[in-house]
């Protein structure tokens, strides 16, 4: 079974297009976690990324922070079963969850239940991407001998 770990990127045709070669290769079997980010992340850094600069906003009010990971938990929950219903499509199987905001926090939790033969890391394109700024492929490198593997999204 591979795990994959993916938010913004699932459904992107650089993670699928890995996802039918493992299935061509009858490595059909997924499990994805999906950690939450929440929506004013999201939708702003990619939109400062295109002029130029990687730049986020600031922290919602504590009265907003609730409701934007109740958005977070929707738009992650969305997103892993569109992933979920595409690996069916292309005769693979698969489950998943939505995990902590903590992208390390939510390997480490899976890796504590599951075994794989490999972890796939989706992120967003070097420059832009906060996973890779967190070197989070390296990162899950260390909590596990699993090798990891890091797919780019396309800008």
């Amino acid at each position: 079974m591979r795990l994959i770990v993916a938010n913004q990127t699932l459904g992107g045709e650089q993670l699928a297009s890995e996802i039918r070669e493992r299935i061509a290769r009858g490595e059909d079997r997924f499990y994805i976690v999906v950690p939450m980010i929440a929506p004013q992340y999201e939708t702003q850094i990619w939109a400062v990324a295109d002029a130029g600069f990687a730049m986020l906003p600031p922290e919602p009010p504590k009265e907003e922070m609730a409701e934007a990971l109740d958005e977070a938990e929707h738009r992650s929950a969305h997103r892993l079963a569109r992933m979920i219903a595409q690996i069916q499509a292309a005769g693979g199987a698969a489950e998943g969850e939505v995990g902590p905001t903590d992208p390390v926090r939510a390997v480490r939790d899976v890796l504590e239940r599951f075994s794989f033969e490999e972890v796939i890391v989706s992120t967003l394109p070097s420059g832009i991407s906060r996973w890779l700024k967190l070197d989070l492929p390296s990162r899950i490198r260390r909590l596990t001998e699993t090798p990891v593997t890091t797919v780019e999204a396309e800008r």
